[in-house]
């Protein structure tokens, strides 16, 4: 798979026993759905590592992305309470999180950002 942001090679990393597809370039991190379901209640200081040295690269946020998964386009998403600014595909359910967006979700419990989202999605 290929970032859809940079179109680098995903890298397979590990974090917390589940493995998950990371953009070494860009600092991007791509979610399964059925890796989204298994991440969600940990904390993700384990995700510090992923970030990329120096931050991110400047992204356009307005930039039109595909599914690294399935090629579908994705859908420009904002969680709350913080507004945590994601992608989403309706046709495989992944999700694609930048690699600035990943900097301010370190260290806090990943279901306080998607946990309203994905009541509404499974509920």
């Amino acid at each position: 798979m290929n970032c859809p942001r940079c179109n680098a090679p995903l890298s397979e990393v590990k974090v917390n026993e589940v493995v998950l597809d990371h953009c070494v370039k860009c600092g991007g991190l791509w979610l399964d759905f059925a890796q989204l379901e298994r991440v969600l209640g940990r904390e993700s200081r384990s995700l510090r590592r992923l970030l990329p040295k120096g931050g991110p690269p400047a992204q356009d946020e307005a930039a039109a992305l595909r599914c690294p998964r399935c090629e579908a386009t994705l859908i420009r998403m904002r969680a709350t309470p913080e507004p945590l600014l994601y992608y989403g595909c309706l046709t495989c359910y992944g999700r694609w999180l930048d690699g600035s967006q990943l900097r301010r979700i370190v260290g806090r419990p990943l279901a306080a950002k998607f946990e309203m989202l994905f009541q509404k999605l499974l509920g």
